[in-house]
């Protein structure tokens, strides 16, 4: 294939995640790549259809202040050629309250797609976020909950492994 796949992936990312990019780009860049059948999943949710990934990227983009940080693109091409799979390592950073709080939020996303015609279409778009990460970063609640709550977790699923691990 002469499309550098990590380079496209990572470029629609960057696109889908900034909500400064304008409808009018999102139509001309992003969405040549989503398939008439594509199904977008986050934790909260989970639709299908070209038309409903349209009208929830454009609100996304109306209702929410955020941008994402890139760390990790990778594309794996099916031995066909035919399918494969995108994976971004990412954090994106919800502003609705900035400048006071900006959100960090640990995110992989996951693009199934297929190649038709020389590209990429994208059947499958999923979201997935870090529920530790989202109550971690909220004021006051966050440190109790980092420092505080998973500590003692932790202590009690050591003991009660040790003790699973002695029965044996």
């Amino acid at each position: 294939m002469t499309v550098d796949l990590d380079a496209l992936f990572g470029r629609l990312t960057t696109l889908l995640y900034d909500t400064e990019v304008p409808m009018e780009t999102l139509e001309a860049e992003v969405m040549p790549y989503i398939a008439d059948d594509v199904k977008f999943t986050d934790p909260w949710q989970s639709e299908s259809g070209r038309e409903q990934y349209r009208a929830g990227l454009a609100g996304f983009h109306r209702m929410f202040r955020f941008h994402l940080d890139t760390y990790q693109v990778g594309v794996r091409l099916d031995p066909d050629g035919k399918t494969g799979r995108a994976i971004v390592d990412s954090v994106m950073h919800l502003k609705q309250l900035a400048p006071l709080l900006t959100y960090p939020l640990r995110t992989i996303l996951v693009y199934d797609f297929r190649v038709e015609g020389g590209r990429s279409l994208i059947y499958a778009h999923e979201e997935m976020w870090s529920f530790g990460d989202m109550l971690a970063a909220v004021p006051v609640v966050g440190p109790l909950y980092a420092r505080g709550f998973r500590k003692l977790f932790a202590r009690g699923f050591l003991l009660a492994s040790r003790l699973a691990t002695r029965a044996r």
